[in-house]
């Protein structure tokens, strides 16, 4: 090779850095989250000893930080399945200090009553999305939020199928009120269609009926599941639909990605990641679950045993 000018060898350099860097922008990465249920952390089980938030909390606030254009969601029933409020309370601080873009109530939220509901989800201090759902008292829901990553304009929104709350009683099935999840969210398309680029759908109904709602619903680019709690190592891609979900009570954290060319997304694909029980601790997380164990007096037995045996 011949002699290259330092200048003429910068401005190769600099062209090749830029492209570089363009083509990581257009990556697009959706964090997920569901069916957390309370569990702050660890079940220190020997069968399945995952970590919860303590874990998720760093890994996530260390993906954004080397993926900036990531948006970050919850499909719902991150607290207790029997509605203990402190621990609810304690939970709901601990996802406020992720940054989460939007997320959607389940059925084990919508079931509270309002006046115990309404604190906590404005504690979380994020977007409360439901397209197709209203509840009396509650005034945070949004029926869509837009977010901006890397010039692209993504629209969230959620839905909850009535089949999510068929075994409730009459009298807590009274306190939601679900229009038809379809109809809603084809409603609401049309009106974002000139302002969002990407549609990502959280939905509170199972793997089995986000398949079925795929196949009804065109221009749908996510669908993030949850209630059946199904750990999808694969995505499923249904009707030109990504299909995702991240398991239960914490132990996974869920990754679509999206490559983005200009108007038109060439590639998506999907992982599942287990929080260890190796990662490291989240100091704030670990600073509430002691709170929660000194007032209850609740502790993990063998959690105890593990200290003991350190």
């Amino acid at each position: 090779m011949g002699y290259v000018k330092p200048s003429i060898l910068r401005l190769i350099l600099t062209v090749f850095l830029s492209a570089g860097l363009f083509a990581q922008d257009q990556t697009l990465y959706i964090l997920h989250t569901n069916n957390t249920n309370g569990a702050l952390e660890n079940c220190y089980c020997p069968d399945h000893p995952f970590g919860s938030v303590e874990k998720r909390t760093i890994f996530v606030k260390d993906f954004i930080n080397e993926h900036p254009n990531t948006v970050l969601v919850d499909a719902g029933d991150f607290f207790t399945m029997t509605h203990q409020s402190y621990k609810d309370s304690l939970m709901a601080e601990a996802y406020a200090l992720l940054p989460y873009d939007a997320i959607l109530p389940g059925d084990q939220e919508l079931t509270m009553d309002s006046d115990k509901i309404v604190p906590l989800l404005d504690l979380m201090n994020t977007n409360i999305v439901g397209t197709n759902i209203a509840m009396d008292g509650v005034n945070n829901l949004v029926s869509s939020h837009l977010v901006d990553r890397g010039g692209f304009s993504i629209a969230i929104m959620g839905i909850m199928d009535p089949y999510a709350i068929k075994y409730y009683s009459e009298e807590l099935k009274k306190k939601i009120q679900l229009s038809d999840p379809v109809k809603a969210v084809e409603a609401e398309m049309e009106i974002l269609k000139d302002k969002a680029d990407i549609f990502i759908l959280l939905t509170h109904q199972g793997a089995d009926l986000d398949e079925a709602f795929a196949e009804k619903v065109k221009g749908l680019h996510v669908i993030v599941g949850s209630h059946s709690q199904s750990a999808m190592d694969e995505p499923k891609e249904v009707n030109g639909t990504l299909i995702v979900q991240a398991g239960k009570e914490g132990y996974y954290v869920g990754t679509a990605a999206l490559i983005l060319n200009k108007d038109t997304i060439e590639a998506k694909s999907g992982r599942i990641d287990t929080m260890t029980f190796d990662m490291p601790d989240d100091d704030r997380v670990m600073e509430i679950i002691h709170e929660y164990e000194s007032k209850t007096g609740r502790i993990n037995r063998q959690k105890l045993k593990m200290k003991e045996e350190k």
